[in-house]
């Protein structure tokens, strides 16, 4: 008996902290930077703010639905995908395009970290997204 209930103490813990961590990305995200890193023959770095001219929204619903709005350059986009998500990594699917990268919570803060091989066509990257509450 005393090993049926530690068993299931141990199920009902890890449930619950799987549960913590889908729950922490559901609801709105604003979009605070981006940092890209292109791993050409000298490295270069582009970071972009949030300004008057670059402001998005995430919202991550417990459905599993994801609604964007995004203004880029004074040019205004909305829509809708769908998300999914393990406790390090997310999956965006918007239309055609598939993101996929390591995913971070902590105080208030959304990383997300995508990543690409050199190809010979493209040089390879990462780009880094944080948003906040």
């Amino acid at each position: 008996m005393k090993k049926f209930i530690t068993a299931f103490f141990l199920i009902a813990v890890t449930v619950q902290y799987a549960q913590d961590k889908e729950s922490s990305i559901l609801g709105q995200w604003i979009f605070q930077s981006m940092t890209t890193i292109t791993k050409a023959q000298r490295e270069e770095i582009t970071i972009v703010y949030k300004d008057e001219k670059n402001v998005e929204t995430l919202t991550f619903d417990k459905s599993g639905e994801i609604a964007y709005n995004v203004t880029n350059n004074g040019i205004k986009k909305t829509g809708r995908g769908v998300w999914y998500s393990d406790d390090s990594y997310v999956k965006i699917i918007i239309e055609s395009d598939t993101t996929y990268g390591a995913l971070q919570i902590e105080d208030g803060s959304l990383t997300i970290i995508t990543s690409e091989e050199e190809s010979d066509e493209f040089y390879g990257y990462s780009t880094i997204l944080k948003y906040s509450r």
